[in-house]
């Protein structure tokens, strides 16, 4: 195969971009890829690294392909680019950080972050998309470092919701190197995280606020059957008085489908022999008294049923 075909393949698997040394592992003079590369205009990412044309030098993928490129093959996305390219945050974050063996020199680059570690196992290793970054709990582990509790707890909720890894297994992980800075904080938050058992980050809030409350929920919210056999979960639940509580943190339920869906659950609910409550974002923010009022009238008319 002509090595520019080769070349242009490859770029194709590094989302866009190559490296100099690459093309002159593949055949191509040196000479003759400088004057391509002159003649075409193609961008340079960093030193020695350039984007193929056609190529969109914002898309995130690409940066950080690109960053990886000019650090080399020991390194690998972490923290919050790790966090991305695994689908625990949405949103790609301004700049590509990444970690690399605490004995491996570095050189400063353009939005690039390099963190230099002593802990780093081949276990933290893998790839999302042909991209090298570590393993989700390694993310959350150089996550920590700088982010709060409550901020890594809010990631833990979303990387559980989205089945990419589990609070437990984040903490496993964590254990190893106790020491590291922010280590004992995200090994506070998973814990959290795991003692509530949300799944979103309003039902845990709405759980901890019932907490200092002084309202019990279960510690982990149980499944309904209806009499017709359907399973329904909800968000939080008080099992002895039969009354759960519905965290709509979602867009979702404002479109009619939602909305149909919605009611549904909440016959069912009825025709199990509960009563649900519903709470979403603004009634949080807005009327949290009259909300805990409805919650405390429900529960004492349970109780007063079962007396």
């Amino acid at each position: 195969m002509d090595p520019w075909a080769q070349l242009f393949m490859l770029g194709l698997r590094q989302h866009g971009v190559v490296t100099r040394r690459q093309a002159i592992a593949l055949g191509i003079a040196a000479t003759s890829f400088d004057r391509r590369v002159r003649r075409e205009g193609w961008y340079r990412l960093h030193p020695g690294v350039w984007l193929l044309p056609g190529a969109d030098r914002q898309a995130y993928f690409t940066r950080a392909s690109a960053a990886l490129l000019a650090v080399g093959d020991h390194a690998l996305a972490t923290g919050w680019s790790g966090l991305f390219a695994h689908g625990v945050l949405l949103r790609p974050p301004p700049i590509a950080t990444l970690v690399v063996p605490w004995q491996t020199g570095t050189r400063r680059l353009h939005a690039v972050r390099i963190v230099r570690s002593r802990t780093l196992l081949e276990e933290d290793r893998t790839t999302v998309s042909e991209l090298a970054v570590t393993s989700p709990q390694r993310c959350f582990l150089d996550t920590a470092r700088t982010d709060s509790r409550a901020r890594l707890r809010t990631l833990l909720i979303d990387a559980r919701q989205r089945l990419i890894v589990e609070p437990s297994q984040v903490a496993a992980r964590v254990m190893l190197h106790p020491s590291v800075p922010g280590a004992q904080r995200l090994i506070a938050a998973a814990r959290d995280v795991d003692a509530v058992g949300a799944d979103s980050v309003l039902s845990d809030v709405v759980h901890r606020r019932l907490l200092d409350a002084g309202l019990v929920p279960d510690s982990t919210p149980i499944a309904i059957t209806t009499p017709g056999g359907r399973i329904l979960h909800p968000d939080i639940t008080f099992s002895a008085e039969r009354v759960c509580i519905e965290c709509d943190s979602l867009g979702y339920h404002g479109t009619q489908r939602g909305l149909d869906l919605d009611h549904r659950k909440d016959q069912g609910y009825r025709q199990a022999g509960w009563n649900c409550i519903r709470v979403a974002w603004y009634r949080f923010d807005n009327d949290w008294d009259g909300f805990e009022r409805d919650v405390r009238l429900a529960l004492a008319t349970a109780a007063g049923r079962v007396g």
